[in-house]
């Protein structure tokens, strides 16, 4: 399905990603944008917490898609770096 609908999705983070990820696998393939102040791609905390952290793991196995599967799954995806309680949509 070939659509010009574009999503944005307020949180960059686990929750973001997850709605991303959902959209994608019902067959969504318009834009979408994730908007939040997060730093770091998506990851999830208990490997966070129980594995990098303690040095059992490398930090790639904390985030929740790879670097080289994030593109394909959110494909025309941009991200801002700033807090979605700072945007205001234009008057019309």
């Amino acid at each position: 399905m070939t659509t010009r609908t574009t999503y944005v999705i307020a949180g960059a983070s686990l929750a973001g990603a997850k709605a991303a990820e959902a959209l994608r696998a019902e067959g969504f393939d318009g834009r979408l944008i994730m908007i939040g102040a997060e730093s770091e791609r998506p990851y999830e905390r208990p490997p966070l917490s129980k594995d990098y952290l303690l040095g059992k793991s490398g930090r790639d196995t904390i985030y929740v898609h790879p670097r080289s599967g994030t593109p394909s799954m959110m494909s025309s995806c941009g991200s801002e770096s700033r807090s979605p309680a700072s945007i205001r949509p234009r008057t019309r």
